[in-house]
């Protein structure tokens, strides 16, 4: 059980290491829900002042783990694309 604490531990600070600086660049926002019947998810939106915009990720999976696995997965992916517009802008 130890091992796995220290897995999610890890997952929930690299979740994080991701999320805020995007958070702050793109006005994100996020919704969790963690359960013990296996109803866990994640949902982070884009936000323009205080209306919803589009979802840019959703994950939905059996275990907390997988469900940050998941969401850092799609954080990346969205982060990616991010650089690559703000490059075609750019240059």
């Amino acid at each position: 059980m130890e091992e796995n604490d220290e897995e999610r531990r890890a997952l929930i600070h690299k979740f994080y290491q991701i999320y805020r600086p995007l958070q702050k660049r793109r006005s994100l926002r996020y919704h969790m829900h963690f359960d013990v019947y296996g109803n866990n998810l994640i949902e982070i939106w884009e936000y323009e002042g205080e209306k919803k915009g589009r979802c840019i990720c959703k994950a939905k999976e059996e275990t907390e783990i997988a469900c940050y696995q998941r969401a850092i997965e799609l954080l990346e992916s969205y982060s990616g694309k991010e650089t690559v517009r703000h490059e075609k802008r750019a240059g």
